[in-house]
């Protein structure tokens, strides 16, 4: 075989190779954030695959707790509101009013701050909740001081 026919067999081997090798360092590290259910290692990133909620700037480091049982994990963080619209994050990540729902709050009680809604703040009070395949949760935003609670429930 000539050399330029060996190169034209090698050249797309090559290319296809190095994709294929590529989508699967890829697809790996999805999944390793997706299973990672830790408080510390791909914590925020486990929490935006996992809720398809997005975690923007923030201010401070996200305090994270352990739940009662080892599938359960309780998020507050702080976002940086001088950077962020709240009323198109809101609107964005699908957040509803909390000011017609009775939500229950008691999986917020191990943080040190936790929501307070009052009838007099509770237009300032957003919440998103769900139950994918893989995960339940409820996520809670104060749309003026831009404090964000995620509970996160994972089924094995």
């Amino acid at each position: 075989m000539k050399k330029w026919q060996k190169l034209m067999i090698w050249i797309p081997v090559t290319i296809i190779g190095i994709g294929i090798i590529g989508y699967g360092g890829l697809w790996g590290l999805v999944y390793v954030i997706a299973k990672s259910n830790s408080c510390t290692v791909y914590n925020i990133d486990n929490i935006e695959v996992r809720t398809n909620i997005d975690i923007p700037s923030i201010l401070d480091n996200p305090q994270c707790f352990r739940g009662k049982s080892p599938n359960s994990k309780t998020n507050h963080f702080r976002i940086n509101t001088a950077n962020v619209n709240m009323d198109r994050y809101v609107e964005r990540n699908s957040f509803i009013s909390a000011s017609d729902v009775d939500l229950d709050l008691s999986v917020f009680e191990k943080l040190v701050k936790t929501p307070e809604i009052t009838p007099d703040n509770t237009q300032n009070f957003y919440y998103n909740s769900g139950k994918g395949k893989k995960t339940d949760w409820l996520a809670i935003v104060d749309k003026k001081s831009g404090d964000l609670w995620v509970y996160m429930e994972y089924r094995n």
